[in-house]
């Protein structure tokens, strides 16, 4: 080996040479150490030391610092997706013999996974009511966790979180909530007694629809347990460069979620007021008890929501869909554009029906474009399908 093979392969010492304003990203996958003893001692405390970025990481671990103050937690572990939050979270608390019950419409994806684990001696149980003492009547001896979206999934329908975690502490379940739709600036469920709050970060706080990243949120001894089992076995790893742009959209979410909280209160006015539409799925379109609730748990507004429509023919749904001009029709959401999504997708009824929803039910994300041009588009849409009034 020449001394310039030397040269390409050594890395200089690190010397303060400059100060970014944007965090650094450390990418690499492994980290040397100056003695024996620092590897030793970094081995034996692998999540607080940085020894392999499967475990840990600068740019992620200033993510997860970050998220963990935001939630209320006293930490939080962050995955390459919401779904490895989600997996790691259940695979790591349950056992042959336990029960989860599902409070609400929850992600499909979520229910995939218990469905899958039924071949592991994992049950489950869903109940769609909201009201506290129906909840606490579908727990069984079995139940280990209860699983809560609040607001839900597709009916965007609040619970009383803090009542049901409190029934639930007191039967040694743990509970564990979704709180994507809200963010940690909208909603705060640790304070509320709830064990773990899990966020898709691929939605509102990555912000731009160019990540795919999770982040699960709780007490030191709850998120040590998933980093031994849920996190390191699985290897659902963010990468450096997911990790930093999380941080770089988490300097925007205020701004961005208060624009958003503004542009939904435009878009539902306009909605409430067109007899096409039957129903709105949202927290500010709910009754008295519903609205309660919001005042009590929310401090804002998250702009994802989801409308029936008064004419239940199929095809002049889809030719709504299709007259969107400036709202694509799209997966996922929390970035800039706003998206549709349609429940039904033409081979799906009996599953739409069984999920409580109508045939018509889409959801729709209100994005951060000029709300009186989502509007526009909204009125196009609906005029080619329904009419003009």
């Amino acid at each position: 080996m020449s001394r310039l093979d030397t040269v390409c392969n050594s890395v200089a010492k690190a010397r303060e040479l400059y100060r970014p304003m944007s965090p650094e990203i450390v990418l690499t996958s492994s980290f040397r150490f100056g003695s024996f003893d620092e590897y030793a001692k970094s081995c034996n405390d692998e999540f607080d030391s940085y020894v392999y970025t499967r475990g840990t990481n600068p740019t992620t671990s200033l993510l997860e610092g970050k998220i963990a103050e935001l939630e209320g937690g006293e930490r939080c572990k962050v995955f390459a997706s919401g779904m490895g939050a989600i997996s790691a979270t259940l695979l790591t608390f349950l056992r042959q013999g336990d029960d989860v019950l599902f409070v609400n419409t929850i992600y499909s994806a979520t229910s995939s996974l218990l469905k899958y684990m039924e071949r592991y001696g994992v049950t489950w149980s869903s109940i769609s009511s909201c009201k506290t003492d129906v909840i606490a009547s579908a727990i069984k001896a079995s139940t280990k966790i209860i699983y809560i979206e609040s607001p839900s999934s597709q009916k965007f329908e609040l619970v009383d979180i803090e009542k049901i975690a409190k029934i639930a502490r007191v039967r040694h379940i743990m509970t564990v909530i979704d709180n994507t739709w809200a963010t940690p600036l909208f909603q705060k469920p640790l304070n509320h007694a709830v064990d773990i709050s899990i966020q898709s970060c691929s939605k509102y706080i990555g912000g731009h629809s160019d990540i795919v990243c999770g982040a699960v949120i709780s007490s030191k001894k709850l998120i040590r347990q998933i980093e031994e089992f849920g996190f390191l076995l699985l290897g659902s790893t963010a990468s450096p460069l997911t990790s930093y742009l999380a941080l770089r959209s988490l300097r925007t979410l205020p701004c961005r979620m208060r624009t958003l909280e503004c542009s939904v209160k435009v878009v539902i006015k306009f909605l409430e007021n067109d007899p096409r539409i039957k129903k709105i799925h949202h927290p500010l379109c709910g009754d008295a008890w519903q609205r309660k609730l919001a005042v009590k748990y929310l401090d804002g507004y998250g702009s994802l929501l989801a409308i029936d429509f008064a004419n239940p023919d199929l095809d002049r749904f889809e030719q709504f869909i299709n007259s969107l001009q400036l709202i694509s029709v799209g997966v996922s959401w929390g970035g800039f554009e706003s998206l549709v999504l349609p429940a039904y997708r033409k081979t799906n009824s009996e599953t739409v029906l069984k999920r409580g929803l109508d045939l018509t039910h889409v959801r729709l994300y209100v994005g951060l474009e000029d709300p009186s041009d989502i509007v526009s588009d909204l009125s196009y849409a609906l005029d080619q399908a329904y009419g003009s009034l």
